[in-house]
């Protein structure tokens, strides 16, 4: 169990926390111990010591269980937390190339350079939390959120830990709660994902496989991963998470793990599989209201996910370092109210909301598209030396093919 306690003296009026009969009272509350939660514990307690920030995470363990593919951009990286040094163990491997295949198993090599990362998820997610703790934030493991009232201006929030049932009374909450998005949903905040748009996800971690351990593979095919695609994150030589998002309304019915199954079986028939995750990925543009009365919506809780890649690492930080930074301006002005917190929806479609809402667009444009387009699509790109192959080049290809996806992909590369 990891529990961070502050060393600071006590504070007047709602900013002490004081334990009773009836629970205790923080200035902030987090919901959710993933990496928006965590860094937004972080972020406030850093910002003003004087604040009594509380973490709840209803697992038994920060980190745990893994339910992603664990690959993260080095410079997204970076802006939170060094990737280099002795206390970087949270890496697992350094990716230096995308490596992409066509349906009929065509490869395409597109990036060289920093590319990115693969993470140990479990360990990365333990030193953001050790962190927060240090900057003096309170995390309470294996505590959920059960529900929640207003009251005094604030949120009484209904726990259930360890020690049985309490109380928190917050002056604000940032709820970080991932895909199942309770704590909006209590403030009234309409964060449904439509069934189109949540792909089911499966992965393996498998051994004894050969692959290029400094590339991440993504494999597309409607036999594959129907409204999704493959992916092969290297862990270490010979070892990668293999997973796969399929759309439910696309797979006949079949669950991704059966899809996973006939998928490591052609690609890896000699791999061993030494663990399994399962999970659902919102493929959808943010939630068009990610504040209410004294409480911000962060990360998967608020769809704040790449709807193109599926990716939401890097996404869930910023998102957790700018509710942190409202959350403390609001209180410093005494005015909690959603109308002073619509900034923080709107500094978050400036920074990256926007952006998502075009890939959003170009993932429906894509989606529109058959096997045939990809595959002859990558028999062209082969064609380009692969030293000039970028992201941009194989647009430019992909639109003389298919002149239909300009009003789309051009909102954004233009």
């Amino acid at each position: 169990m990891h529990r961070a306690m502050s060393g600071r003296g006590a504070h007047d009026g709602a900013a002490s926390s004081r334990r009773g009969v009836t629970g205790i009272t923080c200035d902030v509350l987090v919901i959710g111990g993933g990496p928006a939660g965590l860094v937004a514990a972080r972020e406030t307690a850093r910002a003003n010591p004087s604040l009594e920030v509380v973490l709840l995470e209803r697992d038994r363990a920060i980190g745990a269980p893994v339910r992603c593919g664990e690959g993260v951009g080095s410079k997204g990286l970076e802006e939170f937390i060094s990737a280099s040094g002795a206390g970087a163990d949270f890496i697992s491997r350094r990716i230096t190339r995308v490596i992409f295949w066509a349906p009929d198993g065509t490869e395409v090599r597109v990036a060289e350079g920093d590319v990115g990362y693969v993470l140990d998820r479990t360990r990365f997610e333990r030193a953001l939390a050790t962190e927060a703790g240090r900057e003096g934030a309170e995390l309470r493991v294996g505590t959920e959120a059960v529900g929640m009232v207003r009251e005094n201006g604030g949120w009484r929030v209904s726990t259930r830990g360890p020690a049985g049932d309490g109380t928190i009374a917050a002056r604000i909450i940032i709820a970080a709660d991932g895909v199942e998005a309770m704590a909006g949903r209590w403030a009234g905040i309409d964060t449904r994902v439509p069934s189109r748009d949540m792909e089911s996800c499966a992965q393996y971690v498998v051994s004894g496989i050969d692959f290029d351990p400094d590339a991440i593979y993504l494999h597309f095919g409607e036999s594959i991963a129907p409204g999704g695609y493959a992916w092969v994150f290297p862990k270490g030589i010979g070892i990668a998470n293999v997973g796969l998002g399929v759309v439910a309304l696309r797979a006949d019915g079949r669950p991704a793990r059966q899809y996973l199954d006939d998928y490591v079986g052609k690609m890896f028939p000699a791999g061993v599989k030494t663990s399994y995750t399962v999970g659902g990925v919102i493929v959808h543009p943010t939630i068009k209201r990610t504040v209410a009365d004294g409480i911000l919506i962060c990360g998967d809780a608020a769809h704040m996910v790449n709807p193109l890649s599926g990716g939401g690492i890097v996404n869930a930080m910023k998102a957790g370092r700018l509710a942190a930074r409202t959350a403390i301006d609001a209180l410093s002005a005494g005015d909690t109210s959603e109308a002073r917190l619509k900034r923080y929806h709107e500094a978050w479609m400036s920074l990256m909301g926007d952006d998502h809402v075009r890939f959003y667009r170009v993932k429906e444009a894509l989606n529109k598209l058959d096997d045939s387009f990809f595959n002859s699509l990558a028999r062209t790109v082969e064609r380009i030396p692969e030293q000039r192959r970028t992201l941009g080049r194989i647009f430019a290809h992909a639109l003389v093919k298919h002149p239909l996806l300009l009003p789309v992909i051009a909102k954004y590369f233009v």
